[in-house]
């Protein structure tokens, strides 16, 4: 497995637990879109754009899709529980 596909492996797992959370929703059911995004976003970095601008239209596309969901207000709440488990992450590294 190359890096990338470690990241994308450990992506997918954190996508997972958040999932979990959800009890409506099935993890499976999202696997497919998210690994779409995930080989959409990989060949933007592939061809020359910089991570972090892939990144920040990645954060910039949630954001949107949270306003048109009608969502927005529960974005705080879900980043710092994400937030919190990569920091917890991190210190157990």
């Amino acid at each position: 497995m190359t890096s990338s596909d470690d990241r994308s492996a450990k992506i997918m797992r954190g996508l997972q637990r958040l999932l979990a959370d959800q009890s409506s929703s099935n993890f499976v059911d999202f696997v497919e879109v998210a690994e779409s995004l995930m080989d959409g976003y990989a060949k933007l970095i592939k061809n020359g754009s910089p991570a972090s601008t892939v990144a920040l239209a990645m954060l910039g596309a949630t954001l949107n899709m949270y306003e048109m969901l009608g969502m927005r207000s529960e974005l705080p709440s879900l980043l710092r529980t994400v937030a919190d488990q990569i920091e917890s992450e991190n210190r157990m590294n």
